[in-house]
């Protein structure tokens, strides 16, 4: 598996959806460290290392909602150069937007989840990122037979 804890970014201005993919990340056995901001203009600003940000860590997966304050994720996306090395995993409501987003910016269909996430939907992101699918080969292998039960915010 990972021989360091793999730095996630998440992008999300709704905190019960935050929790929500911590709580099925730490279900998975994921090890990370996770930076969390609730508005795109943060997020381009990390992304760019730019003000307070330009010190910034560079993630190994980026968890981005579209609909947040300031600066959407689609204009947060649009104003990134393209790059490789920017790893998203796209986080919504809604499945209208996936095909534009697919054409438009190359994100691959099985990086766009529909909240709330699953345990199979990061599974997936992670498989889309050839520094990540090994972790989700791990993962796999070691809960093949296993289905957690369904996890309620109570818990």
């Amino acid at each position: 598996m990972f021989m360091r804890p793999i730095k996630i970014l998440v992008v999300e201005d709704n905190d019960a959806d935050t929790f929500y993919l911590q709580k099925v990340l730490d279900r998975m056995g994921v090890v990370y460290t996770i930076s969390v901001l609730g508005d795109g203009e943060s997020a381009l600003n990390f992304l760019l290392k730019r003000g307070e940000y330009s010190k910034a860590w560079n993630p190994d997966l980026i968890f981005l909602d579209l609909n947040l304050p300031k600066l959407s994720g689609v204009e947060v996306l649009e104003a990134l150069p393209p790059s490789p090395r920017l790893p998203f995993c796209i986080l919504t409501g809604s499945t209208l937007e996936r095909d534009k987003l697919k054409k438009k910016f190359g994100i691959r269909r099985i990086a766009y989840v529909v909240k709330p996430v699953t345990r199979d939907m990061v599974l997936n992101c992670f498989r889309c990122y050839d520094h990540l699918a090994p972790l989700a080969e791990a993962i796999t292998v070691q809960n093949t037979g296993y289905e957690a039960p369904p996890l309620t915010l109570g818990q």
